[in-house]
């Protein structure tokens, strides 16, 4: 009887070892791992045939909501409510101001700019929302009692150039809940 449980033991622990060893012998999977091998990497690469593209992109598009042929073009009225930021930095840089914060009230209706100059000067720009055409007016102040009017001058005409500059370059359109 003995010879027979240590022949059960032995095959067990033979087992054991040829089935751990070749647990680590392999590459590990690069998705739990995190690693990738290169592009000959079996795991990391995979080149669809035609019906596995399509039917992807079949998923893909079938997860959109909204129209899907609405490409980007350039802004319908010549500027856009969502760049007010993008324009404020960019018409800044050109005079030496850097945009400290942006604040926007609860209606998305007005935004409040704050900047300071190289010289440590404040300049406060707002922008109120307006319907199509014009979408958007804005008044510029500048200096600590806001006494430097040539400044905020040159950073309004700056911004309102910068505002046509960015409604020229292609976007899409906004969505309702923006």
């Amino acid at each position: 009887m003995m010879p027979i449980r240590i022949l059960i033991l032995l095959g067990t622990l033979l087992i054991t070892v040829v089935w751990c060893s070749g647990c680590g012998g392999g590459k590990p999977n690069p998705v739990s791992s995190n690693i990738s091998y290169g592009p000959n990497d079996d795991f990391a690469t995979r080149i669809l045939d035609r019906s596995e593209r399509r039917r992807i992109l079949s998923i893909m598009e079938a997860s959109v909501v909204g129209p899907t042929d609405d490409g980007a073009r350039p802004a319908p009225y010549g500027v856009r409510w969502k760049d007010v930021h993008s324009a404020a930095i960019a018409a800044g840089a050109t005079l030496e101001l850097a945009v400290l914060s942006v604040e926007s009230d609860s209606e998305g209706t007005l935004k409040t700019v704050e900047l300071i100059s190289i010289r440590e000067v404040p300049v406060t720009l707002l922008v109120r929302r307006a319907p199509p055409p014009e979408i958007y007016t804005a008044t510029a102040t500048a200096g600590l009692f806001e006494d430097q009017v040539e400044l905020a001058d040159r950073f309004l005409d700056a911004f309102n150039v910068s505002m046509r500059n960015f409604g020229r370059k292609p976007g899409w359109i906004e969505m309702t809940n923006e």
